[in-house]
């Protein structure tokens, strides 16, 4: 399994819980239809004043991520317009890491 991850700075919890419903109205639902995507997560840290966000999403493999990419350079971040927007600072490239043991599954939350 492959993890991508990628980070951004918010500038008040505001911001981390806007982004956290655009997450789960659209980029969570487009993931679940590509073939290979296990599932994802946004997890949020506080740093001082502002706020640090970790999107980590499960692939079965470099090629579901290339999928999601659309053709793209795999390194190179997906972030829309409306969300740069939103964030004070975001990463513009994501870091991948292979699974090499896990203590059991891990758990992605579930849309009704």
């Amino acid at each position: 399994m492959i993890i991508r991850t990628w980070r951004a700075i918010a500038a008040n919890q505001n911001v981390v819980d806007t982004y956290g419903a655009h997450l789960e109205r659209n980029t969570f639902r487009e993931m679940r239809t590509l073939d290979g995507h296990i599932g994802a997560s946004m997890l949020a840290r506080q740093l001082g004043d502002k706020f640090e966000i970790l999107f980590m999403s499960y692939w079965r493999d470099m090629d579901a991520v290339r999928q999601f990419a659309h053709g793209e350079d795999i390194h190179r971040a997906v972030v829309k317009e409306s969300t740069q927007k939103l964030l004070d600072s975001f990463d513009p490239e994501v870091e991948y890491f292979e699974v090499q043991v896990s203590s059991g599954a891990i758990l992605v939350q579930t849309m009704s």
